[in-house]
């Protein structure tokens, strides 16, 4: 069987501990998705550090052919069983 994903964007996981030192203006980049450098946020700050027991994904985004664009970060409670 095949299963086919039909989207123009992507989550990556984010390791808590390749950013612990992060600050605002810092650039996260994606090796591959070219122009996909996201900028961290104050906001982005506040919300990481409330929230330390939650997974951490940088979303991407297509925006045409070998272009993409880095859309926000999303933090996401892990599930239950993953604990």
């Amino acid at each position: 069987m095949k299963y086919t994903l039909n989207s123009d964007s992507i989550l990556f996981a984010i390791n808590r501990a390749e950013i612990v030192d992060i600050h605002a203006r810092d650039v996260i980049s994606v090796d591959g998705f070219p122009g996909a450098d996201y900028i961290w946020t104050e906001h982005d700050g506040e919300f990481f550090e409330n929230n330390p027991d939650d997974d951490v994904f940088l979303e991407i985004r297509r925006k045409g052919e070998n272009q993409f664009e880095a859309v926000r970060i999303i933090l996401r409670e892990p599930h239950p069983q993953s604990r």
